[in-house]
């Protein structure tokens, strides 16, 4: 099939490169002036929901093809993509006694060691009660994905930067959709927190929040493990650290804000004690949803018109597998997408 993909962030990177690999052909539009952010995001790998010390949901589906997303991708751009770290998940006090009973109460023997550690991190790392290891942690590197496969698309003539309205774009004949005189089989919309503003989505319930991340270098700290306590340490290229992220609800534009940064300082501040200097302070709209699932599909009355959204803060989780039911249900319209997921759950 022909299909037209409208955003290439996170969402429409993952599924022009399934539709590829499954020999269908693509067009990716991407509209310079949208903000994406997955090109701020951490990246960091985590299965485990920390608050609750749970399996994240779906998370035996998910991780499974994670890694084997992963390692078809690396293979495909000659590039690596994810770097495998375990995640040190800082206690509080007597959480270490909580971490034990969790994990046999929630079968995380996967992702998680039993055991807490004692031993310093490191010198610079504040762990008086301890810490937990998350085993199956990591960094994606979600800005090398996204500019990697960018130049791919380019080179394939298969990207058109520039402005789209689906809207007034589009148009529909004989069960085609037309743009600029070409013929597609289906458009899927993977614009992030934009789709909010989508005539033909108005009644998915987005709920988008504002993050703000600082990338930091330091003489004192070398870590390269990852580091977690209300807050990320993330290594990542070069010899600096990304931290963060803060939670925002209500927010009126998407500048980093001298609020965000302090927030993040005061929480480094509390668990690491080395020098530092800021290198960049970034901020970008986690497209979620009111009841945090993603949507996906088709809509019923057009199902020309798909969706690919809502991924939140573990989208480089919910990507692959998310994408591979989306082209399940293009190759097989009888495939029932996962409920949870499909968007006429705010349809019927």
């Amino acid at each position: 099939m022909n299909i037209l993909i409208v955003g290439q962030g996170l969402a429409g990177t993952i599924v022009s490169f399934k539709l590829i690999q499954k020999g269908h052909s693509v067009t990716v539009i991407d509209d310079p002036s949208f903000q994406k952010s997955s090109l701020v995001a951490g990246g960091m790998v985590n299965p485990i929901v920390f608050r609750r010390l749970t399996k994240s949901w779906m998370i035996d589906e998910l991780y499974p093809e994670f890694i084997k997303t992963c390692y078809d991708l690396e293979s495909f751009l000659e590039t690596k993509l994810f770097h495998q770290k375990p995640i040190y998940k800082i206690f509080g006090k007597d959480e270490d006694k909580f971490w034990q009973k969790k994990f046999w109460d929630n079968e995380l023997d996967k992702y998680i060691n039993e055991q807490p550690q004692y031993s310093p991190i490191s010198n610079f790392i504040n762990t008086p009660f301890g810490y937990g290891i998350v085993k199956e942690g990591g960094w994606f590197d979600i800005q090398t994905l996204i500019n990697t496969f960018k130049n791919y698309l380019s080179q394939n003539s298969s990207l058109a930067e520039t402005h789209f309205n689906i809207s007034t774009d589009l148009q529909f004949k004989s069960g085609k959709i037309l743009w600029k005189k070409n013929s597609y089989d289906k458009v899927i919309l993977c614009t992030g927190s934009y789709c909010a503003n989508n005539n033909y989505f108005d009644k998915v319930k987005f709920k988008n929040t504002l993050g703000e991340v600082l990338t930091f270098k330091s003489k004192d700290y070398n870590g390269n493990n990852i580091v977690s306590k209300n807050i990320f340490i993330l290594p990542v290229h070069e010899q600096k650290y990304k931290t963060g992220s803060t939670f925002s609800w209500d927010y009126t534009d998407i500048t980093p804000t001298e609020d965000g940064k302090q927030e993040i300082l005061e929480k480094l501040n509390k668990i690491a004690d080395f020098n530092f200097t800021i290198d960049d302070h970034q901020a970008g709209v986690r497209p979620t949803t009111h009841d945090r699932r993603p949507v996906v599909g088709f809509l019923k009355d057009n199902p020309h018109i798909g969706i690919l959204n809502g991924l939140g803060s573990k989208g480089i989780l919910l990507s692959p597998w998310t994408a591979n039911q989306l082209i399940q249900k293009i190759e097989n319209p009888e495939f029932v997408i996962h409920q949870e997921i499909d968007v006429n759950r705010y349809y019927n």
